[in-house]
């Protein structure tokens, strides 16, 4: 039996355990880690280590699938099946655990299947053959599907377990929208890093808060459930957030009516922004028409179901030009052009609904052959050629021509990374000149802690970069919603520029200082990807308790 289509789904893996009257649960679930080094991440869980503690008890790990009861109900006969199919293999022969592993360690993104691999090999073995656990949670349509396992058929963990998602659903609050299920920490998230604009109430009195980007955050309880954009019902007048419904909603030409249409226009943003950085000679052969109403009928089987509307108000090839445009106003922005429509709230949106990538890519890839997201290197790293670049640096007297050749040095590590795309250079649009614009579209989620469109300086000249350089920057990451950065610099950075640097990082902007004695060790000692990891986990280590980024 093939596995259901992932999308809608929420998948989570909780670890838990009690200590005296205590409980601590760590959940990793496909919103927050939607690519394949979620597996990293569960076989790292610290709360194994912290469980170890004699006084503890352990909570067995419980594999979470939570969503519409007509889909769960699928899913659930896929799961039983698939495990008698794979527990009766191994009855016949061993080789169902080489099997287990492979496919373990083929997992790119975190989806229904990759998610019972992982399940089956903690069930299955070399050494032990444990017995599968299942219990089932139905709230009206939402259907919370329960899996784990236990050493000891007789044993009785349902209390334990009972417990466990008790916890987790007090702190997530699992919740349908339309088809897809969401969880707090999810929709929260999208809120970080928004600047708060103003307070105002809605048409019902409830207070809530403008942040950037046109949200309309309610100071409620339940947010969640009156969570939206900005509208004509807040402020009186047309809101440029309804403007970018209008351009993507199919109701229009197509008479397709989403009850939940900003959800659904989350997921267009994400198939926008797959599509704006396409090739654009590609996308110029794709029939847009009907890839955009395919994937409405994918959405509206998978996310949130519609009705048909007989009466259109324009006609398809108007809604389909109109389209056109700000796809290629998409594209305009990621290559540096300022706005404050639909592209900046794209970058916004982004900074979470990169979880929605792996779905996109695979359904564009699907229904039009074109492969957009780049998540393996677009160049692999020539140790040869990287030092032959480093070694006529020094040979050049034109401190121009330095300039330049540093650049395209640093080009060509951006281009070794894999999931990061240039796309723009030497970019003077509006009120800013930027060296390099990279976009994100890597299956790595490390790399999405830089966001979405990274901007990129380079400093070659003598002196050290300083607080002044960091600080010029600052404006145009705030205008266009950017949060990561780099400075690739010839000579290093000042104390202050650290400072600086520091500083910024507190208020969530990450700011990647590179200098070239570290872009030696590129080729000989590390790669490009390693050199920016490393990076990202020495930022992350020093705001992990660090009380500045609430005062910022």
């Amino acid at each position: 039996m093939r596995f259901p289509d992932s999308a809608g789904v929420l998948l989570t893996i909780v670890d838990g355990f009690i200590k005296d009257e205590t409980m601590m649960v760590q959940p990793i679930d496909n919103y927050h880690y939607p690519f394949g080094d979620f597996v990293d991440i569960i076989q790292a869980s610290d709360l194994i280590s912290l469980a170890d503690n004699e006084d503890c008890i352990r909570v067995p790990r419980l594999y979470i699938i939570a969503g519409h009861k007509d889909k769960i109900c699928r899913i659930e006969q896929t799961w039983r099946t698939r495990i008698k199919q794979s527990l009766d293999q191994f009855i016949l022969s061993e080789k169902i655990l080489q099997k287990i592993k492979k496919k373990v360690k083929e997992i790119q993104s975190y989806s229904l299947e990759s998610f019972y691999w992982l399940y089956l090999s903690e069930l299955m073995t070399s050494d032990y053959i444990f017995c599968p656990w299942q219990e089932k949670i139905e709230d009206e349509d939402l259907t919370i599907l329960i899996f784990y396992w236990t050493p000891d058929p007789n044993e009785n963990l349902l209390d334990r377990v009972e417990q466990t998602i008790s916890f987790w659903r007090n702190r997530e609050e699992p919740t349908l929208k339309g088809y897809q299920c969401l969880i707090r920490s999810f929709i929260l998230r999208n809120m970080i890093g928004r600047k708060v604009l103003a307070t105002l109430p809605d048409m019902t009195g409830t207070w809530g808060m403008v942040l950037e980007g046109g949200m309309f955050l309610p100071l409620a309880d339940d947010f969640e459930f009156s969570l939206c954009n900005l509208n004509s019902s807040h402020i009186y007048q047309w809101t440029i957030g309804e403007e970018e419904e209008i351009l993507l909603n199919l109701i229009y030409a197509f008479g397709y009516y989403f009850q939940h249409i900003d959800l659904v226009c989350e997921w267009f943003y994400v198939f926008l922004y797959l599509l704006a950085l396409g090739d654009e000679e590609k996308v110029a052969t794709v029939n847009l028409e009907t890839l955009y109403r395919r994937f409405g009928d994918y959405i509206g089987k998978n996310i949130c179901p519609y009705i048909r509307i007989k009466e259109k108000i324009i006609t398809v090839d108007l809604f389909i030009e109109a389209l056109k445009i700000t796809l290629a106003d998409t594209r305009e922005f990621l290559k540096g052009k300022e706005e404050t429509g639909v592209s900046k709230n794209i970058l916004l949106m982004m900074r979470n609904r990169h979880a929605y990538l792996p779905v996109v890519q695979q359904f564009i890839l699907k229904q039009s052959g074109l492969d957009i997201v780049n998540t393996s290197c677009s160049i692999v790293l020539d140790s040869d050629y990287w030092q032959r670049q480093l070694d006529n640096l020094g040979e050049t007297t034109d401190s121009y021509k330095k300039g330049e050749m540093f650049e395209k040095l640093v080009r060509y590590f951006i281009d070794t990374i894999p999931g990061l795309k240039v796309t723009g250079t030497r970019a003077k649009r509006g009120r800013a000149e930027v060296d390099i614009f990279c976009c994100n579209i890597s299956y790595d989620s490390y790399l999405w802690k830089l966001g979405t469109l990274i901007l990129i300086e380079c400093k070659y000249r003598k002196n050290k970069v300083e607080v002044s350089d960091i600080r010029n920057i600052v404006p145009t990451m705030e205008a266009k919603g950017i949060i990561g950065a780099m400075i690739f610099s010839r000579t290093g950075f000042t104390s202050v520029a650290w400072d600086e640097i520091i500083h910024q990082l507190s208020g969530g902007k990450m700011i990647i200082p590179i200098s070239l004695e570290e872009l030696k060790e590129v080729g000989r000692k590390k790669s490009a990807y390693d050199l920016l990891r490393e990076k990202i986990d020495y930022f992350e280590r020093i705001m992990e308790n660090d009380a500045r980024q609430l005062y910022f």
